[in-house]
């Protein structure tokens, strides 16, 4: 049995209010990835680490160091470099992978899994509520970004149950938490819906990931919901700030995200230096 921790990180493109590391997720990317290689991590697709968690594939990991990386919430930041008067260029997240890969060509890449919100409709209201009505919260670059083989795109749900939306896809209109999708109904337009609408747009079956908005879970979606499912999706992230180990339930894979479980450079470094001890 191996004893590996498994860091995943997070990221959100709209969370630029700053200019600094600890207000600016474009800052704190750009930072850490040069951190990860000085501590000589192997970054791996979340889609590896959820094939290492299936028993029924019995796919084998060796023995190492490994980190995964996503983004949530899908705006047009994950992708497109941002410029507006009076505000200095925001470099999307993919030209900061790219960036760091060609730097470092001797090295694995860095790769990341994308979370998108789905709905067309809650998108275009969220444009105008979260980042000014600029039209930057769009799915016309997931395509491209899917055959990039730095950003894959995967489900963050339908609606993200999210407080500025008129209406939202759960039976009493609750917003704000992701722990009420508790029935099949809610949980098939959130979670399902979400990935055929995913799925077409990309025109390929997505790697079947999904990631719970604000990390929320509950026993329905973990042990009833998506073990049922488990023909279309491989494996669901939260936001628990824990590590991946062998023993992870493949439903609740843990990760840590950017502005909640560190601040700073030292506050990762602290992380990295956890995988590193049994």
């Amino acid at each position: 049995m191996t004893h590996m921790k498994i860091p995943i990180l997070t990221y959100h493109s709209l969370h630029a209010p700053g200019n600094d590391y600890h207000d600016n997720d474009h800052v704190a990317l750009e930072a850490d990835l040069q951190l990860i290689r000085q501590y000589g991590f192997t970054p791996i697709s979340l889609k590896t680490i959820t094939d290492w968690l299936n028993p029924a594939l019995e796919f084998t990991l060796a023995e190492g160091l490994y980190i995964g990386i996503s983004f949530d919430d899908g705006c047009d930041h994950d992708f497109f470099d941002f410029s507006y008067p009076g505000i200095p260029t925001l470099k999307s997240f993919y030209n900061i992978l790219l960036a760091n890969n060609d730097i470092h060509t001797d090295a694995p890449a860095f790769t990341a899994t994308s979370f998108v919100i789905a709905s067309p409709h809650a998108r275009s209201i969220l444009d105008q509520v979260c980042i000014a009505g600029r039209n930057q919260w769009r799915d016309n670059w997931w395509c491209d970004a899917n055959q990039t083989g730095l950003i894959s795109v995967a489900n963050h749900s339908w609606d993200h149950t999210h407080p500025g939306l008129d209406f939202v896809a759960q039976h009493e209109q609750t917003r704000g938490n992701f722990h009420c999708i508790n029935n099949w109904h809610d949980a098939d337009i959130q979670i399902l819906q979400a990935e055929w609408y995913i799925q077409h747009k990309l025109g390929t079956q997505t790697d079947g990931l999904f990631a719970y908005p604000y990390g929320h879970t509950n026993t329905f979606l973990t042990e009833e919901y998506f073990p049922y499912h488990a023909s279309t999706f491989a494996g669901a992230f939260d936001a628990s700030g824990e590590y991946v180990s062998a023993t992870t339930n493949c439903w609740k894979i843990p990760r840590f995200v950017c502005a909640d479980h560190w601040t700073q450079p030292q506050q990762l470094e602290t992380i990295l230096q956890g995988a590193l001890t049994n």
